[in-house]
């Protein structure tokens, strides 16, 4: 197996993923704006939370500012873009805030 297919694999078990939320480096959490739970997901007890998004595995070893790049210009095409206030980046692996862009 070469070395791209093993980065692009989820280090946790799971297989074929394109994301993870255990392995990969960045978390995208979208803060929408009142009045449109319709967009956010739903949980267990019917409770709605913001979207998470990660990035792509296969970019794990990218750099953090690259990363945040590219993320962020697939939320500018994503539904989101008009109806979020906020898009925080987080480090998966230590939990802190890389980065806040108002919207």
């Amino acid at each position: 197996m070469s070395q791209e297919n093993e980065l692009k694999k989820c280090t946790c078990g799971a297989e074929n993923k394109i994301t993870c939320p255990n392995c990969s480096e960045l978390k995208m959490v979208i803060l929408l704006k009142h009045g449109n739970n319709d967009l956010k997901i739903a949980g267990n007890g019917g409770r709605k939370f913001n979207p998470v998004w990660y990035n792509h595995l296969s970019k794990n070893r990218k750099n953090a500012n690259i990363l945040v790049n590219a993320m962020f210009r697939r939320f500018e095409q994503s539904i989101y873009a008009n109806v979020a206030n906020k898009v925080n980046f987080y480090s998966n692996t230590t939990g802190d805030l890389v980065t806040s862009i108002k919207v």
